[in-house]
This record gives structure tokens, C-alpha cells and sequence, in this order.
């Protein structure tokens, strides 16, 4: 049971005591104070939004303009081409979007997670200028590829091959390892069978 501050001494012990909480108590309010300007208040501190990355680009139609090749007549190189190798027939495509090639519209590209071969994440379709693009990605590790043999590119591309980003079967992806708020641009050329 508290004894009553009553009579001078009794009170000035409960002063004492009433003083010491007091302290107590500021001490405590300006030490929460200082733990919060430095930390912070977690439940207050808005968590930042992640800022979203895209891939987008051009598939081209590469050309190679040359003259002869029939009837034992040699072949010249011209406009768009390069020598790939000691043979005079060993020429194509340089790699290049040049001014006078535009884009393949209507092609479907596909864009999976991960390394390639990678595909189920999305489509896109490329316009009249061959562009297309992926939008609102997060940082990660993607895969663009197309095919010529499917999604209905048959009847744009077929008889042909890729000529970029590499001549052959690679030239049909690319893996992009996409940083976070990124805008990456890959290309893609592709060329008819004889290069027309």
C-alpha cells in the first residue's frame, strides 16, 4: 500500500520520485525520437516502385543486289552485299539495315523468360515498318525469337533465312538480359532466298 504524501518530508520524497519519472519519461520520448529520424518509420516509408524496362525493334528485309551467275557468267556484288568467303559465289547479305530495305510487316515474335530457347510470355506482331515491341518488364533475363515456319510468317518469309544477328538457325533469337527500367533495342534481318 503507497503511503499518502502527506506532511513536509513525505512530500518533498514523492517530488523526488515524481521528477525522476518525469526524466524517465523524456528520456524514453527523445530516444524513440532519434531511433525514428534515423531508421525511419516502416510502416510510413513508401516502398519505390519499380520502374518497368522494354525490348523493341526492327526485323528487316536484307537485300543483296547483284549481277550474272547464269549461264557460267560471274557474279558481281553490288548494292547490299558482302564477300563471305574466298568464292565468288560465296556472298550475301552485309548484316546492315541500310536506307533503300525496309521492314517485314506482319511477322510474330515471341518473348519467353529466360535463356533462349525460351517462349510463353508474350507476342507482338511488327507493323508496317517491321517494328515491334514488348513493354513493362521487370529486370530479368528474356528471350525474343521468331520462326519461319510458324504464326503464319510462312507465307511472309519462306524461301529464306536470318541474316542478323547471325546467318543460319541462330539468327532466329536473341538473349537479352534486361536491367531494371532498360529500353532495349534488338534487330533482326532477314533475307529471301536469293537475296531479293
Amino acid at each position: 500500500m503507497r503511503t499518502p504524501c502527506t506532511g513536509w518530508a513525505a512530500k518533498q520524497e514523492c517530488r523526488g520520485k515524481m521528477k525522476k519519472l518525469y526524466l524517465l519519461i523524456a528520456a524514453t520520448a527523445f530516444a524513440t525520437s532519434i531511433s525514428c529520424n534515423i531508421l525511419g518509420n516502416a510502416a510510413n516509408t513508401p516502398t519505390p516502385t519499380p520502374v518497368p524496362g522494354s525490348i523493341r525493334g526492327i526485323l528487316w528485309h536484307e537485300l543483296c543486289e547483284f549481277t550474272g551467275g547464269e549461264a557460267g557468267e560471274p557474279v558481281v556484288p553490288s548494292q547490299g552485299c558482302v564477300q563471305w568467303g574466298a568464292a565468288p559465289e560465296e556472298f550475301g547479305p552485309n548484316q546492315v539495315k541500310d536506307d533503300f530495305e525496309s521492314g517485314w510487316a506482319g511477322v510474330t515474335l515471341h518473348l519467353g523468360t529466360g535463356a533462349c530457347p525460351s517462349t510463353g510470355l508474350g507476342t507482338a506482331v511488327t507493323n508496317a515498318a517491321g517494328e515491334y515491341q514488348f513493354e513493362g518488364l521487370s529486370a530479368g533475363t528474356y528471350c525474343v525469337s521468331y520462326s519461319n515456319l510458324t504464326d503464319g510468317n510462312d507465307t511472309l518469309l519462306i524461301p529464306g533465312g536470318p541474316t542478323f544477328p547471325a546467318r543460319g538457325e541462330d539468327g532466329f533469337f536473341a538473349t537479352i538480359d534486361l536491367s531494371a527500367g532498360e529500353k532495349m533495342i534488338i534487330d533482326f534481318g532477314y533475307a529471301w532466298q536469293f537475296y531479293n
